[in-house]
């Protein structure tokens, strides 16, 4: 095997902040280095992408990729892109933890919850602050609890995750006895 250079890796990947379009396989080589890169960061960061992710995490999401994809392109330094990179995952990560140990400030990066349906009524002030009509309740009521009664629904919360959780009243204990 040949010596390993910078020139080696310039050839492969086009250099750090390339001067002339990069050609396909350059492109190939930096899309599978930024892919494994990314997902470190990710990892590292704790992100929920895989979750039910907040605002905070799509936010992070929307900004990795826009970068990231400058990386693969040549549109901007692989290195200044790296350190954009692992600098919004920082920014995240502290962010996230301060969230966690500070209700407040968790409401303020995550967002919170807020009640929409309360013994079995809409609560319609707060729907429509929540921008949530009477479809998307009957909705959650069917994927989440599997009804469609709302007399059965004890509570439903706009979560911070924007989706909608129910909360059912307690059902009596099935009493049907088995014959022998």
């Amino acid at each position: 095997m040949g010596e390993f250079t910078i020139a080696t890796l310039t050839d492969w990947f086009g250099g750090d902040a390339p001067e002339k379009p990069l050609a396909l396989s350059q492109m190939a080589a930096r899309a599978a280095v930024v892919y494994m890169i990314g997902l470190l960061l990710v990892r590292v960061g704790k992100s929920r992408f895989h979750g039910r992710p907040s605002a905070i995490d799509m936010v992070l999401g929307f900004m990795l990729g826009s970068l990231l994809s400058r990386a693969i392109t040549g549109s901007a330094s692989v290195s200044g892109t790296f350190i954009a990179s692992a600098v919004l995952v920082s920014v995240h990560w502290v962010a996230t933890a301060a969230a966690c140990r500070s209700h407040s400030i968790g409401n303020l990066v995550k967002g919170h919850s807020k009640l929409v349906v309360q013994d079995g009524q809409l609560l319609r002030g707060a729907m429509l602050g929540s921008h949530i009509s009477e479809h998307d309740i009957y909705e959650a009521m069917h994927l989440a609890a599997n009804i469609d009664d709302l007399r059965l629904v004890k509570a439903a919360y706009k979560e911070r995750s924007g989706q909608i959780s129910i909360v059912l009243y307690p059902q009596p204990a099935d009493k049907t006895t088995t014959g022998a």
